[in-house]
């Protein structure tokens, strides 16, 4: 015998899980549910089957292919247009000359065929309707028939008084081949609404069996989450393609199951997928295949496909969940929310209950999503930020990405530009470094390889070699995440421009970047002295004999891991005596630190963060010098070089900034935070002494060997000065309305719109500065006194906070 599955509908009431998915290819515990139909008909031997096709036929045939796969034999017939039910399987009748029983791709059910073709044969009937029983009958075709299963009449969706039976059409159908006679040719031509009325009329045989078991047509989206529901309570008679490891949890292969996570049963988990600890799977969660989990997560009642990623700390309740979704820490999904495949939310968004967001949207951070969102996006993806181009390894950040970056990169270069590339020592960033010089190479522009090393050392690389731009890629840490960070530079060596930017950003987006011909595409080389020459035109800016610091002895502090031969070729030639501590990933580096400054009566302590960034110090007696101390303490360091330099300074810079280079070669001058408008300031510097730590390190050594005193009497040099901070979360689109009513409000004072609002008070000054990157407000304020600083932060914060606040209107 041979079956027909009708796979061609559009199951337009299921989006958006079927915009870029065909109903027959919705997954059911992590599978399609036409696989169920392909297996229901395998195991009563039925096993040619004709597939009809005609919405994304070739998701279908991709998966399935002849169905040898399912121990099956597949024959697809697409239709060029929509034939109806009938005009579909008519459109197969070449390979349907016996009987054949049609049945739908897109539901699910354990009916016994055999028992149903049995009827059939018995009645020696053209076309029999398998039906069953359900409680509400409504949106289905009702089907009423007399003592010996011959149908009278049919009622296709009625309303309640005109439902005279319980029994509806299943979509499942057998028919002899002779049924083709009453069904024309290449026209559209449905089964309930022409082809049974017209066998009615001529009083066919046309028989109903009424089944017995399970059927579920998944009409709606709340029939698709209880159809999966039910299958986890065993109510439906099919194969779980997962391990039962324990009672109700069901994991497929080569997924972690670990003991820090809670699982509440019934529950499926796909393979490949990752739960980090503290998280817990409710009742009823389905997860399919790679996803990711981070730690502390609460999933209930929800429905995820394949390839999401979920931050820390997300609730999901009752939600459903497609594809390739980046979902941000603290997000909140709750009841019937459907979030479409290729979304990007948050961090900390709330889509609200009921809520759809169809394929492909962006939710910017801190948003409240309160209706669906189906055309457009809800805001433009941003590529450049504060820092550069940065997002998750492998999900957003993807060889792919690096590519089409090169390439919008190419666009504004000049032909056979001659491009930098280096990366951090972890191997996604060096992987991605490769992708990016095929991407780069592509649109004809020479690469030169400078291998692994730091911003620092990448920039210095710019200007000794005379290159057209670099770009630098590393990890960085974002909210706990490691995330890869490429940084593109100018051919001064400095952050690109806004400008340039956005010309790069329209390229993306347009894809308007240019090709080259494969003769004239850029050429590769290495240059493998970047960090020699770094290291040796640091020392001869000081023109000492090594090391710079020969009778001081230092505890060095850092991770092997990161640039670490780097860091111990500076400290040999810089340093003196030195004793050298190894990150381990804990959380107690920075007391490791100070407690073996003590312990070994070192002068003092030096901890190197990643990039040879984050430069922390440490006194004799083991106090740690402050952020905000250590600025000042560069710029005293840096007016005692006698050179008739300026240096551009953060304008959120202590106040006492200036006094400290009084009566020196140094001039200041206060910039936006970014670290173009910082370098763009700054003339005389072979390394920015606030943006290259180690250059900042030999800077203060150099203070200190001069003047013959230690770190703590050089700091002992800068005034008094007191420090408050505080941040403000807010929404983006309050960011443009809070900074106009913050101006309004502060047009009687002094003030200074360098970068954000800087208002000057008798007591020193608070600056709000609106972040770059995220949906907050910074807030610092410098005074002369702790208890001025900390009133300052507190009028503001006050102000920005309070619900009926004139700044908040």
């Amino acid at each position: 015998m041979k079956a027909v599955i009708m796979a061609g509908g559009k199951g337009t009431r299921l989006r958006p899980l079927t915009l870029q998915t065909p109903k027959p290819m919705v997954p059911l515990l992590n599978r399609p549910c036409m696989e169920y139909i392909i297996e229901l008909l395998r195991k009563h031997d039925i096993t040619d089957i004709a597939v009809t096709v005609q919405y994304l036929p070739e998701v279908i045939r991709d998966y399935f292919g002849d169905g040898s796969d399912f121990g099956v034999r597949l024959q697809y017939f697409e239709e060029n247009e929509p034939l109806g039910t009938a005009g579909s399987v008519r459109n197969a009748a070449s390979f349907l000359d016996e009987t054949f029983i049609v049945i739908s791709g897109d539901a699910l059910t354990d009916f016994d065929l055999d028992q149903a073709i049995a009827y059939h044969r018995n009645q020696e009937s053209l076309a029999t309707i398998v039906l069953t029983q359900v409680d509400t009958p409504l949106e289905y075709g009702v089907v009423i028939t007399d003592q010996d299963g011959r149908i009278t009449r049919f009622l296709e969706k009625p309303n309640w008084s005109e439902v005279f039976s319980d029994t509806v059409n299943t979509g499942i159908y057998i028919f002899e081949p002779e049924i083709f006679d009453d069904i024309p040719t290449h026209q559209v031509y449905d089964f309930s609404m022409q082809l049974f009325p017209t066998l009615l009329e001529k009083q066919a045989p046309l028989y109903g069996y009424i089944a017995e078991g399970y059927w579920s047509d998944i009409g709606n989206l709340q029939q698709y989450r209880e159809t999966q529901f039910d299958m986890l309570d065993r109510k439906v008679n099919v194969r779980i393609a997962a391990e039962e490891v324990a009672p109700g949890i069901f994991v497929e292969s080569h997924t972690m199951i670990t003991d820090r996570v809670t699982y509440i049963g019934p529950a499926y988990i796909g393979s490949h997928s990752s739960i980090q600890p503290n998280t817990v799977i409710g009742e009823y969660s389905i997860l399919g295949s790679y996803n990711q989990v981070l730690q502390g997560n609460r999933i209930d009642r929800t429905i995820l496909w394949d390839n999401n990623q979920l931050g820390p700390d997300c609730e999901l309740q009752s939600a459903l969940v497609c594809d390739r979704n980046l979902i941000g820490q603290r997000t909140r999904i709750q009841e019937n929310a459907v979030i479409g495949s290729g979304c990007t939310l948050g961090p900390e968004v709330t889509v609200k209950s009921n809520v759809k967001l169809w394929p492909n949207k962006v939710i910017l951070p801190n948003s409240k999503v309160h209706t669906s969102i189906i055309w457009g996006e809800q805001t433009m993806h941003q590529l450049f930020r504060g820092k550069g181009v940065y997002g998750i390894p492998n999900t957003e950040m993807t060889p792919e990405f690096a590519g089409k970056l090169a390439a919008a990169f190419g666009s504004v270069l000049s032909p056979t530009s001659t491009v930098g590339l280096s990366s951090s020592t972890h191997p996604f960033a060096s992987m991605m470094k490769f992708a990016f010089s095929a991407g780069l190479q592509g649109a004809g522009i020479h690469v030169l390889d400078l291998g692994m090393g730091t911003t620092a050392v990448c920039r210095n690389a710019v200007q000794t070699l005379h290159l057209n731009g670099a770009v630098h890629m590393r990890m960085i840490d974002v909210q706990g995440q490691d995330q890869l960070l490429i940084e593109l530079l100018d051919a001064q060596g400095f952050p690109l421009a806004k400008s340039v930017e956005r010309k790069i950003e329209n390229a993306f987006w347009q894809e308007d970047f240019f090709r080259s011909h494969i003769n004239q595409i850029g050429e590769y080389r290495q240059y493998q002295y970047a960090e020699t020459d770094y290291i040796q035109k640091l020392v001869r800016d000081f023109g000492a004999p090594q090391p710079i610091a020969e009778n001081i002895f230092a505890v060095l502090q850092y991770d092997p891991r990161d640039h670490g031969s780097f860091i111990e070729r500076f400290a040999q030639h810089i340093l003196g005596q030195h004793l050298i501590l190894h990150e381990d990933g804990s959380q107690d580096n920075v007391d490791l630190l100070m407690d073996t400054v003590q312990n070994v009566r070192a002068d003092f302590g030096i901890r190197m963060g990643r990039n040879g960034q984050g430069l922390l110090l440490v006194l004799q007696d083991g106090t740690r010098i402050t952020d905000e101390q250590l600025l000042a303490l560069k710029v005293l360091a840096a007016s005692k070089l006698n050179k008739s330099t300026s240096l551009g300074i953060p304008v959120s810079a202590p106040q006492i900034a200036e006094s400290l280079a009084l009566h020196t070669q140094l001039t200041l001058t206060r910039t936006k935070e970014n670290n173009r408008a910082l370098l763009e300031a700054s003339r005389g510097w072979l390394f920015h002494p606030l943006l290259d730590e180690l250059y900042a390190v030999s800077m203060i050594l150099q203070a200190m060997i001069k003047e013959s005193i230690s770190l703590k009497e050089l700091l002992a040099q800068i005034p008094n000065f007191y420090t408050a901070k505080e941040i403000i979360p807010c929404a983006w689109h309050e960011k443009g309305s809070m900074m106009r009513q913050i101006l309004k409000a502060t047009k009687h004072q002094s003030t200074e719109l360098i970068d954000g609002i800087k208002v000057i008070t008798e007591d020193g000054w608070v600056i709000i500065l609106p972040d770059h990157d995220e949906p907050l407000f910074r807030i610092i304020a410098h005074a002369s006194s702790e208890m001025h600083a900390e009133r300052m932060i507190s009028n503001y914060s006050k102000q920005l906070v309070k619900p009926n606040s004139p700044l908040r209107k």
